[in-house]
């Protein structure tokens, strides 16, 4: 029960983290809130490229954990699995890591309790 609710939580997070990285790289004017806050304002061309490319991975990892729910068939055996989510356990950490060390307040008032609580359930669905 508890694994469900987590991996329901982490659905909705990533598709949100999915959807600031695709309005960051359509040139949404929210660069403070990404990437340290070093680029207030629209992103320039790399870093937008970079916010492409988040926004595919982190649909993707949203996706695994559907398919953790039974919303969508799982692609992997279970061993494989159970790899995948510690090795998203420790991609969780980094970003826990990174938004909450940032001197940008803004990134890290967005994004800082809401990668711990990624985090905390990540762990609950690897368990």
């Amino acid at each position: 029960m508890l694994d469900a609710f987590a991996s329901g939580f982490l659905v909705f997070a990533f598709t949100a983290t999915a959807l600031f990285q695709l309005a960051l790289a359509f040139g949404s004017p929210m660069g403070e809130y990404a990437y340290g806050g070093q680029m207030p304002g629209k992103l320039p061309t790399g870093y937008r490229i970079a916010s492409s490319i988040s926004f595919l991975l982190t649909l993707a990892i949203a996706g695994h954990y559907l398919a953790q729910l039974g919303v969508v068939p799982k692609l992997l055996s279970p061993e494989l699995n159970q790899w995948v989510n510690w090795g998203l356990v420790g991609f969780s950490v980094l970003a826990a890591v990174m938004n909450n060390i940032t001197r940008s307040k803004k990134e890290k008032r967005l994004w800082g309790s809401t990668t711990i609580a990624m985090l905390i359930a990540a762990v609950i669905v690897a368990l």
